[in-house]
């Protein structure tokens, strides 16, 4: 013995140093919270109480609004106001790109106009369009407001 007490080097019964912790920095200061970001706008515009409709290629074009129905081909249109209208279908054209729109007056005489959509998506959006715009018009002819005395 050397007179110090402690480990002796190369002593097989001595207590190995504990390995040195390592030190952590301090966490960063938490960011404040980003705002929400914006919401989606939905499928569908919000309802307006006089949606409008419009489909068009480059002879034809139908428009549907609050005074009614409009037609136009080739320059030429013929217009139905809402009080003339009997009643109105639609269906898909020849091929399976076209919009026919028919307005069919009280007399049973009925006027029909077709227009060509770019593809089967925008065919399909008019679709959805047109029966909304209709549900609207026709909706408020067939269940007129309370009139209050």
């Amino acid at each position: 013995m050397n007179g110090q007490y402690g480990p002796v080097p190369g002593n097989p019964y001595a207590q190995p140093e504990p390995a040195p912790q390592p030190v952590y920095a301090q966490p960063p200061a938490y960011a404040p919270p980003q705002p929400a970001p914006p919401a989606y706008a939905p499928s569908y515009p919000p309802p307006h109480h006089n949606p409008e409709f419009l489909a068009a290629d480059s002879r034809s074009g139908i428009v549907v609004d609050e005074t009614g129905v409009t037609f136009d081909f080739e320059g030429q249109s013929a217009e139905f106001p809402w009080s003339e209208i009997q009643s109105i279908h639609s269906k898909p054209g020849v091929g399976g790109h076209r919009l026919m729109v028919a307005v069919v007056l009280p007399g049973g005489k009925f006027y029909e106009c077709g227009v060509k959509a770019r593809n089967s998506v925008t065919l399909n959006h008019w679709f959805r369009d047109l029966g909304h715009v209709l549900s609207v018009y026709l909706g408020r002819r067939d269940n007129p407001p309370l009139s209050h005395p």
